[in-house]
């Protein structure tokens, strides 16, 4: 597993205060920490079952809150 240097990153999603249907469907997925989240794009994201365009949002504006923007979508 891949540690980030952002603790944010490290966390179990249930602790970062994020909403019920988002730890549920992340739950669901298997991912554990939002870096988990990051290693996919969110074209990908929208793909998986239950991952709406609202819970791309919602990801997207949590990072961004935090300074964190840039890891979504990263240009590998």
């Amino acid at each position: 597993m891949k540690k980030y240097q952002e603790p944010t990153l490290n966390q179990p999603i249930a602790t970062l205060g994020m909403s019920e249907e988002f730890c549920g469907v992340v739950e669901i997925l298997g991912f554990h920490t939002l870096g988990d989240v990051t290693k996919h794009h969110t074209r990908e994201l929208a793909k998986l079952p239950g991952f709406s365009v609202h819970l791309i949002h919602e990801y997207v504006s949590f990072l961004e809150e935090r300074s964190l923007g840039y890891y979504v979508d990263p240009i590998k």
